[in-house]
């Protein structure tokens, strides 16, 4: 039973015939060294089933061809050399941008610590006017209230004293009342 390669071109496990993962393994015999392979974990001597696929596909060149082609990829490799030096250059260039960068950032990133401290400090200060703001419109509502207060006691005197002073007028009218009338008996000589 063998299962292919996913979308990403991954090598997804083989199950073998002892519906058991395959272990993804590297052939180190001389005639297929460093080739990949699949095989059943349990050895076929000791019960496994004997599953087995090359992943990879065999070697175009012999084992016997490896000197030629090693002499031929040096040749390539000095001819080479200076993209070589080209890429470290580049290197290089990223590296130093990516500095710049990093010395931007921690620029930027104490930038935004300090604006956030200023933040801080401005909300404070507005929570406090808030503060100083209801204090007053505190005091303002207590003294309208105790102008109120004594407006209302002030109203209740003076209908108690024009009442009083109601009351005194009348009896003074009465007095005067009585008197007048007595002034008059005694003018008549009544008394």
């Amino acid at each position: 039973m063998r299962i292919s390669k996913n979308f990403f071109n991954i090598e997804v496990p083989d199950l073998c015939y002892c519906s058991e993962f395959c272990p993804l393994r590297t052939s180190r015999i001389p005639s297929n060294p460093g080739r990949r392979f699949f095989g059943c974990k349990v050895p076929k001597k000791n019960g496994g089933c004997g599953y087995f696929r090359w992943i990879d596909s065999k070697p175009s060149i012999s084992v016997h061809q490896y000197s030629e082609v090693e002499s031929s990829l040096m040749i390539k490799c000095k001819g080479g050399e200076n993209s070589c030096d080209r890429l470290k250059q580049k290197l290089k260039d990223v590296e130093q941008k990516t500095d710049t960068l990093c010395e931007k950032l921690k620029d930027s990133e104490e930038k935004l610590i300090s604006l956030r401290q200023k933040l801080k400090k401005v909300k404070l200060e507005r929570e406090c006017a808030k503060l100083k703001l209801n204090r007053l419109v505190l005091l303002l509502l207590i003294v309208l209230t105790i102008k109120w207060f004594f407006n209302m006691v002030q109203c209740y005197w003076i209908r108690v004293n024009t009442k009083a002073v109601a009351g005194i007028l009348y009896a003074v009218a009465a007095a005067n009342e009585v008197a007048l009338y007595g002034l008059l008996l005694v003018g008549n000589g009544t008394t």
